[in-house]
């Protein structure tokens, strides 16, 4: 079949697409992306077809750190970044249309309704994927408000019923013009859940069910799949100078943010290296989107770099401190490395919570909290405490044994018929 697979966001929701576009291709189907234009070079070293969408993504995610957004750990603030910069929003649709001619089948980001507006109008099946909860339920409070931690059943109700409305109510205006330029009706004022739930369209949430179960009160429709990953592209090799590093001395261990920007890079350089310094270990830090220690004179025993496929990379380290992105918190449970987690928005909070929680990662520490005395400590007992790292190996070993993009082709391939 001819599939479109649809997500708008930065690395953490275009990487794990693009996974999902090199399984199904395996499988014998035709996939376009359509992701920010961020990641044509990333789609074009798998041979998949792109199509971009909308501006740059990166800028968005420079902007919401210096305007305190990021890292804040104020929801309201990065909603009212959100809303002040609707141009990174609103020309979306119309490529996501665009993009989708020709399409048989789409699979689209949960979150993202447009995707299912499209997908509606050119009346083909449809699926949606997205890589933390969105479907409410009593089993843990919402992923997009506090950390995680239960606060009472009342409490946990009213967040999930705010994170549906909020959720909805930054995209309506938007969707509700592109539905107009195509002739159909606006969804109804709650959204397009009961419309979805009449449809059975399923949801797949591609994490694994070892770090957080299906909860029982979930539609049928929903499936808790197993992470999707992506391997290193064809012909790949790791630069020479990295395996050098790695040669001359113990595992590193890494440190990145993915594509979380810093308000002031060079002051968390510092921190990092200061950080390194108290705790006696060498340092790999990915530069990610803040371009945190590139083009820096570094100590012998640190070294920077671009971003690297989790898949090799992390096996090949002592511990990870990250952000709580759900894909790299897949990625080094998955290793078997123990997580010194620091938060900066969105769902990244409730990860952190969930790792310390299953007892595979340190106390999470707030990137607005971040000392190096603190991130030096941490390192020390991730490093140091057996409990730690042997819950890791545990949780390592049960999602091995999955295989998340494998599970969501059957599903889509049992669900299209």
């Amino acid at each position: 079949m001819r599939i479109v697979l649809i997500t708008i966001g930065g690395w953490g929701d275009s990487e794990p697409f693009l996974a999902l576009a090199v399984r199904l291709m395996r499988e014998g189907h035709s996939v376009r992306l359509a992701a920010r234009p961020d990641f044509a070079d990333l789609a074009a070293a798998y041979g998949v077809e792109f199509a971009p969408l909308g501006r740059s993504y990166q800028p968005f995610i420079t902007g919401a750190a210096q305007a305190s957004a990021l890292g804040s750990g104020h929801l309201l603030r990065q909603v009212r970044y959100g809303l002040a910069q609707r141009g990174y929003f609103h020309e979306l649709g119309e490529d996501a249309w665009q993009a989708a001619q020709g399409a048989q089948a789409i699979i689209y980001k949960y979150s993202w309704v447009t995707g299912y507006t499209v997908a509606e109008k050119l009346g083909v099946p449809r699926a949606a994927a997205m890589f933390f909860p969105l479907t409410p339920t009593r089993a843990f409070p919402s992923f997009l408000i506090g950390n995680g931690a239960s606060r009472g059943r009342l409490a946990s109700h009213i967040g999930w019923e705010l994170t549906g409305l909020v959720s909805w109510q930054l995209l309506r205006r938007d969707d509700a013009e592109l539905r107009r330029r195509l002739g159909m009706r606006p969804l109804p004022t709650r959204g397009p859940v009961h419309q979805q739930e009449r449809e059975a369209m399923p949801v797949y949430y591609a994490y694994s069910p070892a770090v957080l179960p299906r909860p029982a009160d979930w539609p049928g429709r929903m499936y808790v799949t197993g992470y999707w990953f992506l391997g290193p592209p064809p012909g790949w090799q790791p630069p020479p100078q990295l395996l050098q590093f790695l040669a001359e001395g113990p595992p590193p261990v890494s440190i990145g943010f993915g594509s979380m920007a810093s308000r002031d890079p060079q002051a968390t350089l510092n921190l990092v290296l200061d950080a390194l310094r108290l705790s006696g270990q060498r340092g790999l830090i990915l530069s990610g989107w803040a371009g945190l220690g590139k083009d820096a004179a570094l100590p012998r025993n640190v070294f920077a770099t671009d971003s690297l496929p989790h898949t090799w990379l992390f096996p090949r380290m002592a511990a990870a401190v990250h952000h709580g992105g759900a894909g790299t918190t897949g990625a080094a449970l998955a290793a078997g490395l123990p997580s010194i987690i620091t938060p900066l928005a969105a769902d990244q909070p409730s990860w952190a919570r969930t790792v310390y929680q299953l007892g595979a990662g340190t106390d999470p520490i707030p990137f607005a909290a971040l000392t190096a005395g603190r991130l030096a400590a941490a390192i020390r007992q991730a490093l140091t405490d057996p409990r730690i790292r042997h819950r890791a190996a545990e949780l390592a070993a049960q999602i091995q044994a999955e295989d998340g993009l494998g599970r969501t082709a059957e599903l889509f391939a049992h669900h299209i018929g």
